[in-house]
């Protein structure tokens, strides 16, 4: 997985990295690349947060109530966090363009854990833990449509990676990439509706009313969180291709 793209053919010697755009992405020094470190460390940050209340393995510490209609909903829950938490530390390792370019061999394997370890079971156990989810529909209906697209795009991309279509590989894992994110942008979301147009009830406010706003707040954080993030790959994407082209007719027309 990478998130660099091209639209230009496999070139003899481009795979070991000797063709000259591949030499001078790998000679980019880590101040071309300002992404890298805030990502690290919104995501670090974010498990930091989020995941300790799951490693005890009591119910009690779920941020998400256990329902007690289904008995299987925290074990799944864990398993979702669990898997998702190793499916976002990979992807920051596959985005790391030192990483990529100097241990390909530790890119292929931290790849493989991505798709194997993380997004399959953390997207399947989505599938289950929206099902049971006391958030509403909204944020069913959301998570069960993130969860299908997690997994399509990843199985894509190593299928792509698989065959040596390398710059479809990578269009995927960009998709990808953003889909894993989309918990990151959804919590921010979230945060940011708290302090405007939706702020939490009173602490008077009754359980029916409590209710109907964590839900609401669940599903305008919910869609929105995983939407933009792809649109803004999507939007990428073709801003490198239209980039890349240019580059080749330039380079042709010199």
């Amino acid at each position: 997985m990478t998130i660099t793209t091209s639209e230009r053919g496999r070139s003899p010697g481009s795979e070991a990295g000797g063709s000259p755009a591949a030499g001078d992405e790998a000679r980019t020094r880590w101040w071309r690349r300002p992404w890298v470190g805030p990502l690290c460390l919104v995501v670090a940050v974010f498990l930091a947060m989020g995941v300790p209340r799951y490693l005890t393995f009591d119910p009690a510490d779920s941020k998400i109530p256990p329902d007690p209609q289904y008995p299987w909903h925290y074990p799944v829950l864990v398993v979702h966090v669990l898997c998702g938490t190793v499916a976002i530390v990979t992807c920051c390792l596959q985005v790391w363009p030192a990483l990529r370019h100097r241990h390909p061999a530790v890119h292929r394997l931290s790849g493989r854990l991505y798709v194997v370890a993380g997004v399959l079971p953390g997207g399947l156990s989505g599938l289950a833990v929206a099902y049971a989810s006391p958030s509403g529909l909204s944020m069913q209906m959301s998570t069960m449509t993130t969860s299908v697209l997690w997994i399509g795009t990843a199985v894509a991309g190593l299928r792509m990676a698989r065959q040596g279509r390398i710059a479809d590989h990578r269009r995927w894992m960009v998709r990808s990439f953003a889909l894993t994110m989309s918990i990151v942008v959804s919590r921010v979301l979230g945060v940011v509706y708290d302090h405007t147009i939706l702020p939490p009830p009173g602490a008077s406010a009754d359980i029916p009313t409590l209710i109907a706003w964590g839900q609401e707040r669940a599903g305008l954080a919910s869609w929105p969180g995983w939407i933009v993030p792809l649109l803004i790959a999507e939007w990428w994407l073709v801003e490198r291709a239209a980039s890349a082209r240019h580059r080749a007719r330039k380079a042709r027309r010199g």
